[in-house]
């Protein structure tokens, strides 16, 4: 059975519309929940996801400088075999809500991929959603004997850039990582958890 990795750099205290994929699944069709919740002043995110074969739907707030905002999608899962046997494309319609009140709708496409290696992991995912152009390119490796990760992502859309570096532990026998991170641009320190069921 193949291990599951937690996106340590996905869903950060971002505009929501740009507030990305939520876990990076070894099989397309695994089905289980993700829980994450990182904190930094005015800029925490949380955040829960859902996938049952090939759908996946996830729900998001984010408070940011200036606001907050509710996002949601929900995605398509196909295989890519020629791209290795992890690897996805998904997609599929996605909203955005701020605390004004205006809602935009838009699309989503992912492409991702999870390979194991004689260490652990290594996850590389692209993400663009349609709402405000937002953006993600994330990359990360996981030990599993040490429990320990780091992600790297690159982020931005029409209002906004960040580049951020995430290290992760996971907690032995239990679904749970610990999170701490810095994003370069807010230079802004981050802390947080995710819970996975997958």
């Amino acid at each position: 059975m193949g291990r599951v990795i937690i996106r340590t750099a996905g869903w950060q205290a971002l505009p929501a519309s740009g507030l990305i994929s939520l876990i990076a699944l070894s099989d397309a069709q695994a089905n289980g929940e993700f829980f994450q919740l990182d904190y930094a002043p005015r800029a925490s995110t949380v955040i829960g996801s859902i996938v049952r074969g090939p759908w996946g739907a996830a729900l998001g707030w984010s408070d940011f400088a200036g606001g907050g905002a509710f996002s949601a999608n929900i995605t398509y899962s196909l295989p890519v075999p020629a791209l290795g046997e992890s690897a996805v494309f998904r997609f599929g319609p996605s909203a955005r809500s701020d605390r004004a009140g205006s809602l935009d709708l838009g699309a989503k496409v992912v492409l991702e991929r999870w390979a194991p290696t004689t260490f652990g992991s290594v996850f590389v995912l692209a993400d663009y959603n349609t709402i405000k152009n937002e953006y993600q390119l994330l990359g990360e490796v996981a030990h599993w004997d040490s429990g320990l990760s780091a992600a790297v992502s690159i982020q931005g859309g029409d209002s906004f850039r960040e580049n951020s570096l995430f290290l992760g532990y996971d907690i032995r026998e239990t679904p749970v990582r610990l999170r701490l991170g810095y994003r370069f641009r807010e230079k802004r320190a981050v802390i947080g958890f995710a819970i996975n069921t997958f």
